[in-house]
């Protein structure tokens, strides 16, 4: 093959950032979290460096899906936004020494991240300048390529959320 041309550059692209609060019953999400890292095969297994439950664990929990589906209906104005579907939800639980490698979610299309308690393990964003300190009931809903990811946690509390990712659907 003679190659003709050959370009490698970077393009600027429209990304979602959102940050809200919503009301949540903690205790019911920590307990299952709590149940099922005791069995998971995901513990210390991937960019979570901690505890984790089954990818896909919070998937069908109706009482998760109420507190996404208003903030989805949020996220559908933004016309840039590909159709999508929830495809993994998982629970998190990093305690002492407990970080999450920085990484991105793609090929997901949105991602997010629901806290469960107060902690001071900062969510970092390093290509957007942007830092979320986890707060019960806080959601934080973004574009699957941000990278993002949390400094060690140096305390005994341990930091309890969901993440979760929505794929593109093509509709043929």
């Amino acid at each position: 093959m003679k190659i003709e041309k050959e370009v490698i550059g970077k393009i600027q692209k429209d990304y979602l950032f959102l940050v809200g609060k919503v009301k949540i019953n903690a205790e019911y999400f920590i307990d299952k979290i709590k149940e099922d890292i005791k069995s998971s095969k995901n513990n210390y297994a991937t960019n979570v460096v901690g505890l984790m439950t089954d990818w896909r664990y919070f998937c069908s929990d109706k009482e998760f899906m109420k507190i996404i589906y208003p903030v989805l209906d949020k996220v559908d104005k933004h016309k840039f936004i590909r159709p999508y579907e929830l495809s993994l939800a998982w629970g998190i639980a990093e305690g002492f020494g407990g970080r999450t490698i920085e990484h991105a979610h793609t090929p997901s299309v949105i991602s997010g991240v629901l806290y469960l308690n107060d902690h001071h393990q900062d969510l970092i964003f390093p290509d957007i300048n942007e830092k979320i300190t986890p707060e019960e009931g806080k959601i934080v809903m973004f574009s699957s390529e941000l990278k993002h990811s949390c400094d060690r946690n140096i305390t005994e509390k341990v930091k309890y959320a969901i993440a979760f990712n929505f794929n593109e659907v093509f509709q043929y």
